[in-house]
């Protein structure tokens, strides 16, 4: 069968799992993903692990999108008016999501070194399963500027949580000189990846400001996520912070946010009808199986954490009562980024022999299927999706 064959499958497919999805109540996402699960190798295997990695091309493509996005929403202006809510309700389920992931792993027989390197691994959220949520249910207002802010920080907190949390766990092993080298070289990556970001948010600013035209722009920001992605991978940096600092380039300097919306809109839907329904196929059920008691006890911890965190230290924030007990429900999706890192921690310390991507896959395929379902609900009930906030009036 061809790529070609395999695109227009998945596209179809894709397109009718969402349509279904949307009649019973759930998130297109939600139909997109098991539709794409019955295609790969847990049902049909139809979309094999190979197919997968050969289209990995429509997979960067689709996060740089969702990063820019995400990026365009954290203006000074935003900042100035959620940035304390930000800081606090991120650093405050950071703490709670670590502390209680770690606890509960180590509890059912995870070495203490790996549990603590799950506890940062835990506090990534996908943009993807936040973002496009949050579109399809044209969800605005107070929690979804807040749970858009929160996808950014929690990730960035993440991945400078998960260097530090690596460098301690390679001094139990008399490592430390390594520990600390990789340290500094992950915050070196985000620098770095801040920089490249910041450069190219600059140079589509510059076009933005001489007036292009819509189509020419759109070649242009295509371009930059591209390049963006592409010089991220080849470097070992983080294409989904490289590019979410493009857009927070981009929104500040040029109060674009409506442009790089509309013009990213033009192209979006095949792109991430394609891009789910592929991640869909990407999940394994079996590896459920194969992890046990410590996957169901990352899941429970991760989710506790997430809630919690973000209810207890939303109090000391000016958020609406309204709001605070579904933020961290806004939060629950998890994918591509855990996965990343969890490779990194494993070729980083000795013996672990695939138990912490095990873990982490496992957290994956629950997360990733009922996560958007989860942020879905959490944005109805906080009353900002379009049907919630649409008065709906008795017949006569």
């Amino acid at each position: 069968m061809t790529y070609s064959l395999y695109i227009a499958i998945l596209m179809l497919v894709g397109m009718a799992g969402g349509k279904l999805a949307s009649k019973v109540g759930l998130p297109t996402v939600s139909g997109y993903l098991l539709c794409g699960l019955l295609l790969g190798p847990s049902v049909l295997n139809l979309i094999t692990s190979e197919v997968y990695y050969s289209l990995g091309f429509v997979n960067e493509l689709a996060l740089g999108m969702l990063a820019i996005s995400v990026g365009t929403e954290l203006h000074y202006l935003m900042f100035k008016k959620f940035g304390k809510n930000l800081v606090t309700i991120s650093m405050g389920n950071a703490v709670l999501t670590v502390a209680v992931t770690s606890l509960l792993t180590w509890l059912v027989g995870m070495p203490i070194q790996h549990a603590l390197i799950l506890g940062t691994l835990a506090l990534t959220v996908s943009p993807a399963g936040v973002v496009e949520v949050i579109k399809d249910t044209r969800s605005e207002g107070e929690m979804t500027q807040n749970v858009l802010g929160l996808v950014a920080f929690d990730n960035l907190v993440a991945i400078m949580a998960f260097g530090m949390m690596v460098s301690f766990v390679q001094s139990f092993g008399n490592q430390g000189p390594g520990g600390i080298a990789l340290l500094g070289s992950v915050l070196l990556d985000i620098f770095l990846g801040m920089m490249i970001g910041v450069l190219s948010g600059l140079f589509v600013s510059f076009f933005i400001r001489k007036d292009t035209s819509n189509d020419k722009l759109l070649v242009i920001l295509l371009a930059v996520i591209l390049f963006n992605t592409g010089i991220a991978s080849m470097y070992g940096l983080s294409p989904v912070l490289t590019n979410i600092f493009s857009g927070i380039a981009i929104t500040n300097l040029t109060s674009s946010k409506v442009l790089i919306a509309t013009l990213l809109n033009r192209i979006e839907m095949p792109v991430f009808v394609i891009f789910l329904t592929l991640a869909g196929a990407h999940i394994n059920l079996s590896i459920i199986g194969t992890v046990g008691v410590a996957g169901l006890a990352y899941i429970a911890a991760r989710s506790i954490g997430k809630y919690f965190g973000s209810l207890v230290f939303s109090q000391f924030t000016d958020v609406s009562k309204k709001v605070r007990p579904y933020i961290g429900l806004g939060l629950f999706p998890q994918a591509g980024i855990a996965i990343g890192l969890a490779t990194i921690a494993e070729r980083s310390i000795p013996n672990v022999s695939g138990a912490i991507t095990g873990v982490v896959l496992a957290g994956a395929v629950f997360f990733e299927i009922f996560g958007p379902m989860i942020t879905g609900y959490a944005l109805k009930a906080a009353g900002e999706t379009k049907a919630a906030r649409t008065p709906k009036f008795k017949k006569q």
